[in-house]
């Protein structure tokens, strides 16, 4: 604890630009004395009975009961209310109520601290930076584990409230402002109400340490969007819808496809094999028999083995709080099959089959579009090609999610039969699995050297024989001691 607290002091005088010595921090700065304040209520309210230190990182969730001991040592019931009177008296004296039950990680600036609010449930990581008004709350009268998640080194703007059990990634940006109500991923800037990911922060930067509230260097989310004429208006358009701009296609046609076109940040048709959208084909059955072809279909996979993995219908986005809306260019589920492209509804899609959550599904889904050039349509229509899918998604996939690393590669190669999935799962994935399991073909056959680069200068088959017999008799009169191999036998 005492190691914690000289963190914090060393962070508010490396980060306040108005905070010159150290002494005026541990006087006046209440962001740093109302921190100090909650480390000695935690400790009250979780004592060490042990005689060691109490642990104060974001990642220590799951603490021991203490127990009573014969020398007198204290316990949860005889300190939960000297916890509690230390938490009453510093949000009377400093404006900022932190439950002792929360985990504060060490080297965290709390900067003017005004209005600062952290829930019971919540965890912040080291190296935070929280501006005044800030809100780690609830989302209502739930109870368990309710309030946010923060990783290290996360910049949160003044007035920012972040509500719910939700996961907020490490080195994230929080504009001021802002209402997050949906997972952010690590690396991510977002601003808004609702909070709207636009961006990542730049590779190397920790903005709890850099306290860039301006967010500049944002690299933009859709990638570098080129600024099309006004002559150039018609083929721009065709080139967004996955239209070949001199295929004669008439401007009729683009209109229709466009009023027919959805965000990329919603569910997709059920042709393209995503959830959502295609619920009323996946609705229960009015006959009986109908029911019974469903529950079959969920049971038995395509090889006719039992199903591991049955049928998770996706919840439908919330298009107003997605933290993707209008990121992207709009694009229709025919256009991304036609691309070889995985959106993100049809990712999140096929996760939430493998028992992913949402906040899994974002950090995968952001990651992976960081690996798409920043000038490729897909980037600007927020999809992932299958090959850059098929290259990083098992190694992003075992970092980011629970999925056990052969899990994670036959998601990438679109092995069906390990994943063991039921057909009724399946059968929305298929056309996408098939050209995974194409590209892993073509990409082992281009490590076979063709007939043409390869020459063989080979003798005549009786030529080939002949060496073969001889080369065999010299190495058996070589090696072979046939003196003693004769002296040795007895008939």
């Amino acid at each position: 604890m005492a190691e914690a607290v000289r963190e914090d002091a060393m962070a508010v005088l490396r980060r306040d630009p108005a905070c010159e010595t150290l002494l005026e921090v541990v006087m006046f700065m209440k962001g740093f004395l109302s921190l100090v304040i909650h480390r000695a209520a935690r400790r009250a309210w979780k004592p060490d009975t042990t005689g060691g230190s109490t642990a104060l990182q974001a990642g220590d969730i799951d603490r021991k009961e203490e127990q009573p001991t014969d020398d007198g040592g204290s316990t949860v019931k005889g300190t939960r209310f000297v916890a509690l009177l230390l938490q009453s008296h510093a949000s009377s004296a400093f404006g900022v109520d932190i439950h002792p039950a929360a985990q504060i990680g060490a080297g965290v600036m709390i900067d003017h601290a005004t209005g600062v609010v952290v829930g019971e449930t919540a965890t912040v990581g080291d190296g935070t930076t929280i501006l005044h008004g800030v809100t780690l709350g609830g989302t209502g009268k739930e109870s368990g584990d309710r309030h946010p998640k923060v990783g290290k080194d996360v910049l949160i703007g003044a007035g920012t409230k972040i509500l719910g059990n939700i996961f907020v990634g490490d080195r994230a940006k929080i504009g001021a402002g802002s209402v997050v109500l949906r997972p952010i991923p690590t690396g991510a800037t977002a601003v808004g109400a609702p909070a709207k990911i636009i961006g990542f922060t730049p590779k190397g930067e920790r903005p709890g340490s850099s306290v860039d509230i301006s967010l500049a260097g944002v690299e933009p989310l859709a990638g570098n969007k080129q600024v099309v004429g006004v002559d150039k208006k018609e083929d721009a358009t065709k080139e967004s819808l996955g239209l070949p701009v001199d295929d004669g296609v008439s401007a009729n046609t683009i209109q229709k496809v466009t009023e027919t076109e959805v965000e990329g940040d919603t569910e997709e048709s059920t042709n393209d094999g995503d959830a959502a959208s295609s619920s009323s084909a996946d609705n229960e059955k009015d006959n009986s028999n109908g029911e019974e072809d469903e529950e079959e279909d969920d049971e038995l996979t395509d090889f006719g083995t039992p199903a591991r993995c049955h049928w998770i219908k996706a919840s439908s986005h919330n298009d107003d709080i997605c933290p993707f809306r209008n990121s992207f260019r709009k694009i229709t589920s025919s256009v991304c099959s036609n691309k070889d492209w995985i959106s993100h509804p049809k990712l999140r899609t096929l996760l939430l089959q493998q028992g992913c959550t949402d906040g899994e599904t974002v950090e995968v889904f952001f990651e992976l579009l960081h690996h798409v050039p920043a000038s490729s349509q897909a980037r600007q229509c927020g999809c992932i090609p299958l090959d850059i899918f098929s290259k990083y998604f098992a190694q992003i996939a075992c970092e980011k999610t629970h999925l056990d690393l052969q899990t994670c590669q036959a998601l990438a190669h679109g092995d069906l039969r390990t994943l063991s999935m039921s057909k009724k799962a399946s059968k929305r994935f298929r056309p996408m699995f098939a050209k995974l399991g194409r590209q892993m073909t073509e990409g082992a056959m281009k490590t076979i050297p063709s007939d043409k680069s390869v020459t063989l200068s080979l003798p005549p088959v009786s030529a080939r024989r002949n060496s073969c017999s001889k080369s065999e008799k010299n190495e058996m009169e070589e090696f072979l001691d046939t003196s003693a191999f004769a002296e040795g036998i007895n008939i």
